[in-house]
């Protein structure tokens, strides 16, 4: 098997002298090998990991040898919940509106938000999800005039950089699986519009407030676990559908206090779960139904829910200073509602200015200001430590996943990173802040990577690491070097 086909990063073990073929045979080999060295494959990793001389191997054959398979683990939910295909579906014929449903009403101090009566109720049964063998193409939101006003906004979204990106769901889903986090009984994909769904709302808006939480058999950690659902009826933004407390699956390793202000107490005797989440979702929202949010990709993704009928304001609108980066929804409150954003998430809050900003856009006709950065990240002593700890990898090729980046960083530094997120793609480059296990990680895999030292426009040191077929990846420090 050609390993190195399928991964540029890695070195190939040494090979026994093929037999003497006839010349045509040979030279054809040869073509191929040349072409698949100079053009990687779609989802083939985009370092040359085998050029050792050009990437500072440090001669540690364990770092650039492909990684073991590890043995599979199941999870305590697929040890509960194995797949069968025998599993009864939820009633397709109930309206969401009356679910019995466990919700977890939560509030902050500053904020009021309306609450609903908690019901308890056993957990659902796991939704029966038969996977298409070819996808259908992505749905607009046409079946009534109500679902129509969203249509050029839904097609402004998907025209960004970033879309396909973002809002990849079978990649993600894919290294999910590949990571222990989750196998295919735990997603959901919304239903073709149709009768059930006539009398739902053709629009909502929702919001999601996550915390990291770490399987303690396996170690595995899940950055984007939901603990908090907040979702609003865009036909009638003064009604809000749901908003609850979600209990994670896993114990939780960083509640995230200071981003959505929920604490270990406030989930103590939560009964609501992502798969009560998930049922919710289902009865809601067809195919058609648009949902609006600021990176709406996260939510959906924490909701573990494949749908495209998106309006994201995060690309609807572009940032003043052309960085690369898509606006905050607190830039975009003051700049286009003109008001202000509280420091402490609240989700129904979040979701309906994300909501008043879409409206703008379409009642623009897509014809907005560039937004300018009012705002920057307070200065945090937890932030400033949590920024030593990671690296900017920029410059990437849109094609760049994730995984690409932990196998370099494992094959030139031995360093292996504690998580890389999804890479954020602006025009024909992509960037990401890959995190690791300490600061002096962070530290010793930027020392070990080869190439000349420079210092960006800010001040900020870098090394360029070589792709393959030539070209070069940025990967810079967070802060200034004293």
């Amino acid at each position: 098997v050609d390993t190195g086909a399928a991964n540029p990063f890695w070195t190939a073990p040494a090979v026994e002298t093929p037999k003497a073929e006839p010349p045509s045979t040979q030279e054809k080999k040869k073509r191929k090998r040349k072409k698949s060295q100079t053009t990687p494959a779609p989802g083939e990793n985009i370092f040359d990991l085998g050029n050792e001389d050009a990437n500072n191997q440090k001669g540690n054959d364990a770092a650039t040898s492909p990684p073991k398979k590890q043995k599979k683990v199941a999870t305590p939910d697929q040890r509960q919940h194995p797949t069968n295909n025998n599993i009864a579906s939820p009633n397709r014929a109930a309206s969401f509106r009356n679910l019995q449903l466990p919700v977890a009403s939560f509030s902050l101090p500053s904020a009021s938000v309306p609450k609903t009566t908690s019901v308890t109720t056993p957990r659902p049964p796991s939704p029966q999800h038969e996977p298409a063998p070819t996808p259908p193409p992505k749905p607009l939101p046409v079946a009534t005039p109500a679902h129509l006003k969203w249509k050029d906004s839904v097609i402004a979204t998907r025209k960004h950089d970033n879309y396909n990106n973002a809002f990849d769901f079978e990649r993600k889903q894919q290294e999910e699986f590949a990571a222990g986090i989750s196998s295919p009984h735990h997603w959901i994909e919304s239903r073709p519009y149709g009768k059930w769904c006539k009398g739902n709302p053709a629009s909502i808006a929702i919001d999601c407030e996550m915390c990291e939480t770490k399987d303690p058999v396996t170690g595995t950690t899940d950055p984007k676990s939901l603990c908090r659902l907040s979702v609003v009826n865009a036909d009638n933004p003064s009604e809000v559908l749901l908003d609850t407390l979600v209990k994670p699956e896993w114990p939780v390793s960083n509640y995230r206090t200071w981003v959505n202000g929920i604490t270990a107490k406030d989930l103590e005797n939560v009964q609501f779960t992502l798969r009560h989440a998930q049922m919710f979702m289902q009865s809601l929202c067809s195919d058609q139904t648009v949902v609006v949010g600021h990176a709406v990709h996260n939510d959906l993704l924490s909701l573990r829910m494949k749908h495209h009928a998106n309006v994201d304001t995060a690309m609807l609108y572009v940032s003043k200073d052309d960085d690369g980066s898509t606006p905050s929804l607190k830039n975009l409150a003051i700049n286009v509602l003109k008001r202000q954003m509280p420091e402490v998430h609240d989700s129904v809050n979040d979701a309906r200015v994300a909501l008043d900003c879409a409206e703008y856009y379409r009642s623009k006709g897509g014809n907005v200001e560039p937004v300018e950065k009012v705002f920057t990240r307070k200065s945090r002593s937890s932030t400033d430590a949590a920024d030593t700890t990671m690296l900017l990898v920029h410059r990437l090729p849109t094609s760049t996943q994730p995984n690409h980046l932990v196998e370099m960083f494992l094959a030139y530094t031995n360093v292996k990173p504690k998580n890389v997120p999804d890479i954020i793609c602006s025009g024909s480059f992509g960037k990401c802040n890959v995190e690791f296990t300490s600061k002096e990680h962070a530290e010793l895999a930027y020392t070990t990577l080869a190439g000349e030292e420079r210092e960006d426009k800010t001040g900020k040191k870098q090394k360029r690491v070589s792709l393959k077929g030539g070209g070069y990846v940025c990967v810079r420090k967070m802060k200034k070097s004293n």
